[in-house]
């Protein structure tokens, strides 16, 4: 296997000394320190900790009015040692977007004792640093485990408080302006989708989902024209993914996989959630972000059993955080719990899409999927035209990684390809 690259990383590299400084007052604000170190390893001790970026622990260590204060800090850089992957992340500005996010985040100014984001210390289109927040007790779950419906509940109450935030910033600016606003005014890059349309990925992922169904599926195997079948739907339910009129549109995380969510447990149960890493956001109706979510981390046996709980969960928590002036919006626009249900069901398409096109990647091992994924001999190969043989292998290798993917993808073709 080859040698993970970020080891040889130092803080040098990827952050200055005015940087740095920023950071620290942030931190602590006014006050004499005096630094006495600062060390950083790779976020994951072996494979990649997420797939667009390298990903670091950084801990910083002061003398600060005479007592030693360590500082645990999460660092996410472009990549410097994959060039075909860093201008993958620019050409699709993916870091743009980000920086878009957490500069709402700022202005909203909607962290409180149970956060549902991490405000950033410092944050640009190279780099990223926040709080490591693996100190307060937060962590992810294993990539392959899907989630039961306490990590469902308490992950939508997060992702509900999220969509009312920015609807209720919405609804306040255009008061304040005393007409209708649009977050897109000031940051119209939340629009943009650079993967989920007619790109080279994805006609590359209908060949992947063609040739796991022929490899691994007795009910669908013998579709003819698969590949074909599938990417004429597959890009069908990308257009579906925009702002629609005369609805409900919020920024959209689009990402929610469980390396992007992180739990605090109390006696065991997950008590609040965090979500993180907002290179792939949109802006169209919340139901997107709700199913896609549920798409790429439970079963379809969980899905059927619990449905209309945790979509009356969502809706509930959602409501309870709207402003009344944001309200009165929705009112207008005649958005309620049915029309809520409406969106969940045309939503749904493009969350299966979401599922089966990020499952290969995310539901890899890290160290597999480094090896795979992070190689810039083979980045373009496996992102543009066929990544078949290393899932296919790797399918071969685990009988749930395979399961889990044979699954969404016979859901697919049951629900679309073969109605």
């Amino acid at each position: 296997m080859g040698k993970d690259r970020r080891s040889s990383v130092r803080v040098g590299d990827i952050l200055n000394d005015s940087q740095l400084c920023h950071i620290i007052k942030k931190w602590i604000g006014e006050g004499s320190w005096q630094m006495v170190s600062a060390e950083l390893r790779p976020a994951a001790v072996e494979g990649i900790a997420g797939f667009l970026g390298d990903h670091f622990r950084l801990t910083v260590r002061l003398k600060l009015e005479g007592r030693l204060v360590t500082i645990p800090l999460f660092v996410k850089s472009l990549p410097l040692n994959n060039k075909p992957k860093a201008d993958f992340i620019n050409e699709h500005h993916f870091n743009k977007k980000e920086v878009a996010i957490f500069k709402l985040i700022d202005e909203m100014d909607i962290e409180g004792p149970n956060p549902f984001v991490a405000n950033a210390l410092l944050y640009n289109e190279s780099i990223l640093v926040m709080r490591d927040l693996t100190p307060e007790g937060y962590t992810t779950t294993n990539q392959l485990e899907t989630f039961d419906l306490p990590h469902v509940l308490v992950t939508l109450a997060s992702v509900a408080r999220f969509h009312a935030a920015f609807a209720n910033h919405e609804t306040n600016k255009g008061l304040a302006l005393q007409r209708p606003y649009s977050i897109l005014e000031e940051h119209g890059t939340v629009t943009v989708e650079h993967n989920f349309k007619d790109t080279l990925w994805i006609h590359a992922g209908a060949k992947l989902s063609a040739n796991i169904i022929k490899s691994f599926s007795d009910k669908y195997r013998s579709v003819p024209d698969l590949e074909a079948k599938l990417l004429k739907q597959f890009l069908e339910a990308c257009d579906e993914l925009t702002e629609h009129k005369d609805t409900l549109n919020v920024v959209l995380h689009k990402d929610l996989w469980v390396n992007n969510i992180m739990f605090k447990y109390e006696n065991g149960e997950p008590i609040n959630s965090i979500l993180v890493d907002f290179q792939c956001v949109r802006y169209g109706p919340p139901a997107f972000d709700v199913t896609f979510f549920i798409y790429t981390t439970t079963s379809r046996s969980f899905r059927d059993q619990h449905e209309a709980t945790y979509l009356k969960h969502y809706f509930e928590i959602f409501t309870e955080c709207l402003d009344v002036h944001t309200k009165l919006r929705l009112k207008g626009l005649g958005y309620d719990f049915e029309e809520f249900l409406r969106w969940i069901e045309f939503s749904r398409r493009f969350a299966v899409l979401g599922g089966l096109m990020l499952g290969p990647y995310v539901l890899m091992d890290p160290e597999t999927a480094r090896v795979n994924f992070d190689d810039p001999a083979t980045f373009e190969k496996y992102t543009n035209e066929d990544r078949s043989e290393p899932v296919l292998a790797h399918a071969r290798r685990c009988p749930e990684y395979k399961r889990r993917l044979v699954d969404i993808n016979e859901e697919f073709v049951e629900r679309y390809v073969r109605p």
